[in-house]
């Protein structure tokens, strides 16, 4: 009898299975420009059938041909963007870069739907968007966190980005290195007067690109900006560890309370700060190295964003003259990470610059330094370090310490530990892991693209390092079906949310992170990278569950599974199988008697 039961039960699976029915059908739209990225929205458009989404359409195309179907939308059959079979786009499969502040603002607010910001998503939310107000408002630092949270679980339960991965890069590092923020290489706002390498005290850092940029007020690349960030030195500079801001050249700053929908800023100047000529830094040439970013004749790329808050030089304003002397920045408006603007400027001597542009122009910003007219007046440094060799032939550029460095108060009287530091240019990825494993250098850069396997000899060690940058599935919400849910069976905006939940629940994270990365990655909880400053770690991803995405196709009001009940083949070998249970109990039974 026992034996029967199982051979009904047996039978019984057997003969049962369950069916996905396709239940609505989407297009998705990707830049071919990355091969991680190809391949994960390759594996995307493989898994939605398996949750009832069928895929019409999949666009591997270039940036050209994605912008007017989503922020460069022209608006001229519909005022909105619409689904990708009218011109727009269902989901686009993107990544974001941003700064290490939280800076939220032209991203996801009703005001900002395109064309009016970066909000291609069209997403609209109250609640949003009144948190949002507040956060952008907001000048106290542990309100404005624990806003940020709040924001963060909005978008988490919203879902306009469905976030995918969190990049890692890394890095070649020399076994032994000290005193290195690994995060603020990546973002180019490290501190080089605590790094170290104890056996010689120089670190050699490889870059994969020419040095081509030659002062602060023409860079743009990043790998300029690796040794020009050892060098200048700025009102505020990032925190090791912690990343918050704090004081270099001044000595301590402050912000007003809002008045009349403004900010004012207080810096007051560390006193002893001086440039490498043993020159004092006096307030007026703090004033004057932000006036330069705001002339249009130097060609600055922080020009916009200076002149936006400050629309006048009159903006910046020196109250107390000289060395130790205090500026006074009057914000044209509110601005919570106001800090931030602190540190976009690093500081030049005005006593060498000013005579210089009286007498050349403004052509001296193109000229190689320590050459030509210029000489080292562009480069004249009031950072922990100095330049003392530029040279443009080769891209090598070699810093030495600043003798003036330990004058200062946030020197806490200490030179840098480095004797030498030298940025250089090597060519190709495989030139450069040799160099590293040979010694030559000390440091490779991620942008070489180096695998872990390059890191494996004795000596050498492979870093990663959180990148400030995203990637995800951007949602049209304006889309009837996973947008506004119009078109759904419950014709509802909730039924919309639990789609794109279930979209999230079947993005496998681990197995892009694993596979596809190579391990270069970190499942994404949020569209807001686990680097930034106001980022909530204590979020977690989305779960990889198909069954749970099914349920929420669902509960969107979708027939998704269907069981398919025992046909008559299916009878007789539930027959079968019963009636051959019987025969080996009888013979059993027999040879027992025996």
């Amino acid at each position: 009898m026992v034996l029967f039961t199982f051979s009904m039960a047996i039978g019984q699976i057997q003969a049962q299975e369950v069916e996905i029915n396709t239940v609505f059908y989407l297009d998705l739209l990707s830049p071919n420009t990355s091969a991680a990225r190809n391949q994960w929205s390759l594996l995307m458009e493989n898994t939605l059938p398996k949750i009832g989404i069928g895929i019409n359409f999949h666009e591997s195309t270039g940036w050209g041909n994605i912008a007017p179907r989503t922020w460069s939308y022209p608006f001229i059959n519909y005022d909105y963007i619409p689904t990708y079979a009218d011109g727009g786009y269902d989901i686009l499969f993107v990544g974001w870069s941003w700064p290490l502040d939280l800076n939220l603002q032209s991203l996801y607010e009703t005001t900002a739907i395109t064309p009016d910001g970066d909000n291609h998503y069209q997403y609209s939310s109250a609640a949003y968007d009144a948190l949002l107000d507040l956060y952008m408002a907001e000048l106290d630092t542990p309100t404005r966190l624990d806003l940020a949270y709040q924001i963060q679980a909005i978008l988490m339960e919203d879902l306009p980005s469905i976030p995918i991965v969190y990049p890692r890069s890394l890095f070649g590092f020399k076994e032994g290195l000290t005193g290195i923020d690994t995060l603020l290489i990546a973002s180019g706002g490290h501190r080089g007067e605590n790094w170290d390498d104890p056996s010689d005290h120089i670190i050699k850092y490889a870059v994969p690109a020419d040095l081509r940029e030659y002062n602060t007020y023409v860079v743009e690349s990043f790998y300029d900006a690796q040794w020009m960030q050892m060098m200048y030195g700025a009102l505020v500079q990032r925190a090791v560890d912690s990343h918050v801001w704090e004081a270099q050249v001044a000595e301590n700053f402050s912000v007003s309370p809002v008045i009349n929908d403004q900010i004012n800023v207080t810096v007051n100047l560390d006193p002893d700060i001086k440039f490498s000529d043993g020159t004092s830094v006096l307030a007026e040439d703090v004033a004057y190295s932000y006036e330069l970013h705001m002339t249009p004749a130097v060609g600055s790329s922080n020009y916009g964003t200076l002149t936006h808050w400050f629309p006048t030089n009159a903006s910046i304003e020196v109250t107390i003259p000289g060395a130790g002397g205090q500026i006074m920045f009057y914000f044209d408006g509110i601005f919570n990470l106001w800090e931030s603007i602190l540190g976009l400027v690093q500081i030049v001597d005005e006593s060498t610059v000013a005579p210089l542009i009286s007498t050349y122009g403004y052509s001296i910003f193109n000229e190689v330094p320590l050459t030509g007219n210029v000489g080292d007046g562009l480069v004249k440094s009031c950072g922990p370090f100095m330049l003392e060799t530029y040279d443009s032939v080769n891209s090598i550029v070699k810093l030495v310490p600043n003798p003036y460095w330990a004058d200062s108060i946030v020197s806490g009287g200490e030179d840098p530990l480095l004797d030498e530091f030298y940025l250089t240019y090597i060519s190709g990825k495989d030139t450069a892991v040799a160099e590293l494993i040979s010694g030559t250098v000390d440091i490779m850069d991620a942008q070489y693209f180096p695998s872990v396997a390059d890191f494996t000899p004795i000596g050498v060690e492979g870093i990663l390092v959180k990148d400030p940058s995203h990637q995800e599935m951007s949602v049209n919400m304006l889309h009837p079906v996973i947008g506004t849910g119009e078109l759904t069976p419950l014709g509802t905006p909730e039924a919309a949310k639990y789609l794109r939940q279930a979209i999230s629940h079947a993005c496998p994270r681990n197995i892009i992170v694993d596979q596809i990365l190579e391990g270069l990655g970190a499942p994404a909880t949020t569209a807001i990278p686990d680097s930034v400053v106001g980022y909530d770690d204590s979020l977690e991803p989305y779960i990889y569950d198909l069954d749970l995405a099914l349920d929420l196709v669902e509960q969107a009001g979708y027939v998704v599974r269907e069981t398919i009940y025992p046909t008559t083949t299916g009878i007789a070998g539930l027959v079968f199988l019963s009636f051959l249970g019987l025969a080996v109990l009888e013979a059993l039974r027999r040879y027992r008697k025996k």
